[in-house]
């Protein structure tokens, strides 16, 4: 008799299964240029981890398995020339066996509505929640957007990005990607109200509101309350962007998470190399009647900066290659900088990183790739090989692994950033309705 888990993962092995045999994906209803259309997508991840032996972190377990399966219905359309919609709706099955920690993982699981910073609203509901077992549903996008004489007004949950480096992005304070993640198809959406003003073909003014909540050093709402807003866990940006002799420029500042920012960017070519730069300065807020939760290190304000180089050689190799200077990190603490982390007030535990990336197609079908995760702050790295198959037009497979070399945690605590990592090796399938 199998038990709750195991049906549960069959029932997904044959989703998964009777996916494969369609020929070609199709919308599911209308046209999402027109009035109406409602698409599709189904995501699974697989994943097993090789543990070293630390108890604190992994107790007798030499091994841990981690699944997550997302069904994506998205809905949008245009009902007149001045007004759109959009709805991303998604069913989520997570497994794991790993008791009590969830599947946060090492950057593999990114869409799975874990992602509750900026949201006013606690707009998921998991109708299945045992020890390895959690299944949820939630609303990842709604909002309306209205096209004025002057300007675009989007209000709702939205997907908002700024910001062009590829690991790194000081300025994308909105659920930025992890420069761990391999599947970065879906953004998550905040609860905001953002207006886009231009000023030419290459020119406009940006501004964003977003409600959200103060959160706990876990990620998670520290209260029960459907909605308790607060100024430290909102935000207001303004964003100024133009372009100058080739080279788009950006300056940005404004309210975020816990802290106030200002900072700017630039991106740009220059012989045939692809130049990107982001700077942005922290200023912590002073939460003196927000007293720290158990275990939260105290904000500090800090500066992060990257710059990065990229080509695309014709025989299709593509390199990308970045430097982060992370003001908020501190290889001497590195306990306090892992809950900083958590929290989000640093981007990384150490100072120094270097990110690199190789990118190269084997065949029309068969793309693989290297990335390196590099700490100068502690000397330890992370390795990331991938090959990403392709089925069909709307089905691919993505193979890959990630590799902590550096020093293992100790009974002293923490001895580098990415040693404290087990491996992880992972299978994707993506299909596309």
């Amino acid at each position: 008799m199998r038990t709750r888990a195991e049906q549960r993962a069959l029932a997904v092995v044959v989703l998964v299964s009777v996916s494969c045999l369609c020929a070609r994906a199709r919308a599911i209803w209308g046209d999402s240029e027109e009035s109406f259309g409602l698409d599709a997508s189904l995501r699974t991840v697989t994943a097993a981890t090789v543990n070293y032996d630390y108890d604190p972190l992994f107790g007798d377990r030499r091994s841990d398995g981690l699944s997550q399966t997302l069904l994506r219905l998205t809905a949008c359309g245009r009902p007149a020339g001045w007004l759109s919609y959009e709805l991303h709706l998604v069913q989520s099955l997570d497994l794991s066996t790993v008791t009590g920690t969830g599947l946060g993982g090492p950057g593999l699981f990114s869409a799975g509505g874990q992602d509750v910073r900026f949201r006013a609203l606690d707009a998921t509901w998991s109708w299945a929640d045992e020890q390895q077992v959690r299944a949820s549903l939630f609303v990842d996008r709604l909002n309306l957007k209205f096209r004025l004489p002057f300007a675009d007004l989007t209000l709702g949950r939205q997907a908002v990005t700024f910001g062009k480096a590829y690991f790194w992005n000081p300025l994308d304070v909105f659920l930025a990607f992890d420069p761990r993640q391999f599947d970065r198809d879906y953004k998550a959406g905040v609860d905001a109200l953002r207006l886009d003003v231009p000023l030419g073909s290459f020119s406009g003014v940006t501004l964003v509101g977003v409600l959200g909540r103060r959160l706990s050093v876990f990620g998670s709402y520290d209260d029960d309350a459907f909605a308790d807003l607060s100024w430290y866990g909102s935000a207001v940006v303004g964003r100024v962007f133009t372009n100058l002799l080739g080279w788009d420029l950006a300056l940005q500042g404004g309210k975020v998470y816990g802290a106030y920012q200002v900072g700017g960017a630039f991106s740009g070519e220059l012989w045939q190399i692809a130049l990107r730069g982001e700077l942005a300065y922290f200023h912590a807020q002073q939460a003196r009647d927000l007293p720290l939760m158990p275990g939260e290190p105290e904000m500090r304000s800090y500066l992060s900066a990257v710059v990065g180089a990229g080509h695309r050689f014709e025989c299709s190799l593509d390199i990308e290659l970045e430097y982060l200077y992370n003001g908020a990190g501190d290889a001497d603490h590195l306990e306090a900088s892992l809950l900083r982390m958590m929290g989000g007030g640093s981007l990384h535990m150490g100072e120094h990183l270097v990110g690199l990336v190789l990118t190269y197609e084997l065949l029309p079908i068969l793309n693989a790739s290297l990335a390196w995760l590099f700490s100068a702050s502690d000397l330890s790295s992370l390795i990331q090989p991938g090959l990403l198959l392709s089925v069909s037009n709307e089905s691919d497979f993505l193979f890959g692994a990630m590799i902590g070399l550096g020093a293992r945690p100790t009974a002293a605590g923490l001895q580098s950033e990415f040693g404290t990592y087990p491996n992880v090796y992972y299978m994707e399938y993506k299909f596309y309705f």
